[in-house]
């Protein structure tokens, strides 16, 4: 007879999220996994199955809310100022920087799966741009001339490395600055 599970999926994985996000993925051992889920071996095998399939679903999770968090601020009509309020919301962000980013450079050189996942990341990130700068060319929120795809493109780099630069603590003035330039390209 299979036991009901008596914890919240999402609740755990998020926990597993924070541990990844903040430690990384090697330095997150089973332990610290049990510690913060306050699951047991046993249970965490059985639902999620090793510590790699915790961490592409805990993965999955962050990419999710993030890319929500981001449409959010490019559904305004003024997709300029969206934009701008969602670069410069970014300096508020507790120094783990971006899961994203800090996974990239930890397992994608090593894990092809994990890649393919951070490409698909870049590319919704990308495509979430793409639809946005478009409105905003159709509305006259963004009068910038270059080719739609470059600039979200841009936009996509550029967000990459803001988030490095957040997770090495560097000096906000630095990132306004860069904040500044970028936003300066789309008008």
């Amino acid at each position: 007879m299979v036991r009901p599970r008596n914890f919240d999926e999402i609740d755990v994985l998020r926990k597993a999220m924070t541990l990844f996000w903040t430690k990384g993925y090697e330095a997150a051992s089973l332990n610290d996994l049990l510690h913060v889920t306050g699951l047991s071996k046993s249970s965490l095998y059985e639902t999620f199955g090793n510590k790699h399939d915790l961490f592409v679903r805990a993965f999955d999770l962050y990419r999710e809310e993030r890319l929500s968090v981001l449409n959010n601020y490019l559904s305004n009509e003024d997709v300029y100022q969206g934009i701008e309020l969602f670069f410069m919301a970014l300096l508020n962000v507790v120094s783990k920087g971006c899961m994203t980013s800090n996974e990239a450079i930890e397992l994608a050189p090593h894990d092809k799966e994990f890649q393919k996942m951070i490409e698909k990341d870049f590319e919704d990130v990308e495509h979430a741009f793409l639809n946005a700068i478009e409105i905003g060319k159709i509305n006259g929120s963004i009068q910038s001339k270059i080719d739609s795809l470059k600039l979200a493109r841009f936009l996509t780099v550029s967000l990459q490395g803001i988030n490095v630069m957040v997770r090495a603590q560097t000096n906000q003035d630095r990132i306004v600055d860069f904040v500044s330039v970028i936003l300066s390209n789309l008008r």
